[in-house]
């Protein structure tokens, strides 16, 4: 029993594998059972048997931490804010990261940009799926109460997004050279200042109440 869990899960990342591949080479829009099988060296057969089809193999590979972080509770707790001026390192180190990260990666970027720019059944679901994973992202580190911290990060993860759709189009926004790391390094930058700004308000406000932990880690060591 435990050789045929282990057979299926070593076949499970091949086929996983073998979409990401995919992904990056053609695109969200690109993927095919043909193709993928052929690429991990399995059946058509046992892709839908492990993952229901095409919609239940992408929204496994998005849901499964490689384009966001799985936050488990040992992370969350490392994660608490000790003072009231950490949620703004939190908030921006998180953001930074992520987009990095999609920045870096084809597959990555290429669901991105099927969530933002594509429209078709597959990019349906990748945006979807995306989206999900994207909530319970903010939601787990939503130290806050008494301010709409969904429409924030809405607004911060959309024009990130949207900064980096354009990073790979070669085109300037606000004359800054996206495709440079210098012109990231303002941006980043740029991040930094208004989740720093938010944050203070935020401790400034009556309405607005952060919580903090005192047993947390401090923030230097995130």
């Amino acid at each position: 029993m435990e050789k045929i869990k282990r057979n299926r899960a070593q076949t499970s990342q091949r086929i996983i594998n073998a979409l990401e591949e995919v992904i990056a080479e053609k695109g969200i829009d690109g993927i095919g059972i043909n193709r993928i099988s052929e690429k991990a060296g399995v059946s058509k057969v046992l892709i839908y048997r492990y993952f229901g089809g095409l919609d239940g193999l992408l929204t496994h590979y998005i849901k499964m931490g490689r384009l966001f972080p799985l936050l488990s509770p040992a992370t969350l707790e490392q994660l608490r804010p000790v003072h009231e001026n950490d949620l703004s390192k939190l908030w921006y180190k998180q953001l930074v990261h992520t987009y990095r990260f999609f920045r870096q990666f084809p597959a990555a970027f290429q669901v991105l940009k099927a969530t933002v720019a594509e429209e078709s059944q597959m990019a349906t679901e990748a945006s979807a799926a995306y989206d999900e994973e994207l909530t319970r992202m903010v939601d787990q580190l939503a130290y806050i109460k008494g301010a709409d911290f969904q429409a924030v990060s809405a607004i911060m993860t959309g024009a990130m997004s949207y900064l980096t759709l354009l990073s790979k189009s070669n085109r300037t926004m606000i004359g800054i050279n996206l495709t440079t790391e210098a012109g990231w390094h303002r941006i980043e930058e740029a991040v930094r200042v208004i989740y720093t700004a938010l944050n203070r308000m935020a401790v400034q406000s009556n309405e607005v109440s952060l919580e903090v932990h005192k047993t947390g880690v401090p923030s230097t060591y995130w």
